[in-house]
Formats: C-alpha cells, sequence, structure tokens
C-alpha cells in the first residue's frame, strides 16, 4: 500500500456558521496507509454526528470503534438492515403508541404536575431526515417528546432488545444502558431539555420474525425516566474529533477490532 496525497480541501476547522463541505454524499477512497493504519478519502457531505455515534467517536461504545464511525459518517460503509433493526422499525410506533394511552400510570408526574402527552416526531422524508437543522455538525433524529401541558418536558427515546441486560439491576432494580443514555442525552442537549424518559420494549426471539404481531404490555416494556448527562464538553471533544479526521479525509488509526471492515473495505479499493 502507499500513501495517497494528503487531502487539502478541508483543512479548514469546523465552524457552525459555514457548515460542512457540499459534495457528493459518499466518499472515495483515496489510499490506504497501511503504517499508520488510517484510509485517505475524498470528501463529500458528511453525516452529521448523531446520538447513536458520539460514543464511538469517543471510544465509550463496546460494539463499534472510532474508525468504524468515521467510515459510517463519510459514507464508506454501511452497516446492513438486519431483521432486528427492520422488526425495531416496525415496533417503535407501537411502543410509542403505548407510552401515550398508558402516559399517567407510566409517568405520573415524574415530569412535573399536568396532562401528559406524547408528540409524534417529524416523519423523516418531512425534514430531509434531521430534526435539529443549523446545529451541525450534529444532528439526528428523535423518536418524539413527552409534554406536560402541551410543552415538551422531555426527549422520548424509544428502545427494542432482546434482552434485558442494562435494563435491570442484579436486585431487579431499574436502570438504563450508559450508551443509550449518552444517545438521548445528546438530543436533550440539541433541544434545550433535561429529562429522557425511556420506553424499552423485550421481544421474544419468534417476535422477529413477525413483528407486526407484537404487541407492548407491561410484561414485555419497560419506561425509564433519568436525567441527562451534561454534554458541553464532550460535545467538545466530539467535534475536535470531527475537525481531526473527518474536515480532513483521513480516518482514526483502525484497531484489531476493524479487521474484518478494513479487509471488506480492501477488497473494494
Amino acid at each position: 500500500m502507499t500513501a495517497g496525497v494528503f487531502n487539502r480541501q478541508a483543512s479548514e476547522l469546523y465552524r457552525p456558521d459555514i457548515g460542512c463541505p457540499m459534495g457528493k454524499y459518499n466518499a472515495d477512497i483515496l489510499s490506504f496507509v497501511e503504517d499508520r493504519k488510517v484510509i485517505e478519502f475524498d470528501i463529500g457531505r458528511p453525516r452529521k454526528i448523531t446520538g447513536s455515534r458520539i460514543a464511538a467517536i469517543l471510544g465509550m461504545n463496546e460494539y463499534t470503534t472510532p474508525f468504524k464511525a468515521a467510515c459510517e459518517m463519510v459514507g464508506l460503509w454501511k452497516e446492513p438492515p438486519s431483521k432486528f433493526t427492520e422488526a425495531g422499525n416496525v415496533m417503535e410506533p407501537k411502543i410509542r403508541g403505548y407510552v401515550r394511552d398508558h402516559a399517567e400510570e407510566l409517568i405520573g408526574e415524574a415530569l412535573g404536575d399536568g396532562v401528559i402527552g406524547v408528540e409524534d416526531p417529524v416523519p423523516a422524508r418531512e425534514c430531509g431526515f434531521e430534526h435539529f437543522p443549523g446545529k451541525e455538525p450534529f444532528g439526528g433524529m428523535v423518536d418524539g417528546y413527552v409534554t406536560v401541558d402541551g410543552r415538551r418536558a422531555a426527549v422520548l427515546e424509544i428502545k427494542t432488545a432482546s434482552r434485558k441486560d442494562g435494563w435491570f439491576g442484579t436486585d431487579g432494580s431499574p436502570e438504563v444502558p450508559f450508551g443509550y443514555v449518552l444517545q438521548a442525552s445528546l438530543y436533550c442537549e440539541l433541544s434545550g431539555l433535561g429529562r429522557i424518559v425511556f420506553a424499552a420494549g423485550f421481544p421474544e426471539a419468534s417476535d422477529y420474525e413477525d413483528p407486526e404481531s407484537w404487541e407492548p404490555c407491561p410484561e414485555n416494556t419497560a419506561v425509564r425516566i433519568v436525567s441527562a448527562y451534561l454534554m458541553r464538553a464532550m460535545m467538545d471533544e466530539a467535534v475536535t474529533w470531527y475537525n481531526r479526521y473527518i474536515r480532513r479525509g483521513i480516518t482514526p488509526p483502525w484497531t484489531d477490532r476493524d479487521t474484518e471492515l478494513v479487509e471488506a473495505l480492501l477488497s473494494r479499493y
């Protein structure tokens, strides 16, 4: 492998007032730099730092590395859909409706006195798949909001999980996985809110084969209400990462955890 010519077109530091450089949506690989374990790519229109990406960017995601996050952000790699993600898309509105129909008993006065409601998210195609325009390089899509007397009081975050690990302590006490709180906390920061309502559905293995037939109920759905993390320092760190790699057309170094992904990218180069 040989090192390519350094891509200088986006060497300028990110500034929210000028946004991202425009160009094609998916980047092309310019070179694999084996001694540095990085990929150089041309810069198109990188995806934003979303709630699901910020933990990986900060090295806090046990499943996704910073290298993989960078590849996904610039379009070098896209995780193929699975029956789990497809089932989640079917179950999400069911869970949102369940929270709406049972809001008083599930949420009560945890967000304050008043009438509890659930606000649907703006449909993706009506907002260009972005609920936070003008917040670059951050963005993303929320699952909805919980309102009190018609005013937004919390971000609604809906999850489906085949296992209950992380949602219950060893003594059965309610918990929420760290990465999910981090994800939703970014959306709280972008929304100007401080509370999160998690609604987690726990389908059985057979439900993933027929998600349309699954219905949320007290036995398979749990609600958690938590305070958002303070995000400014982590957001600043994520912007530094974004400037260092994405805006300069280079990935973070790959690690042993990225071996399969690197091999897949090499096969297409």
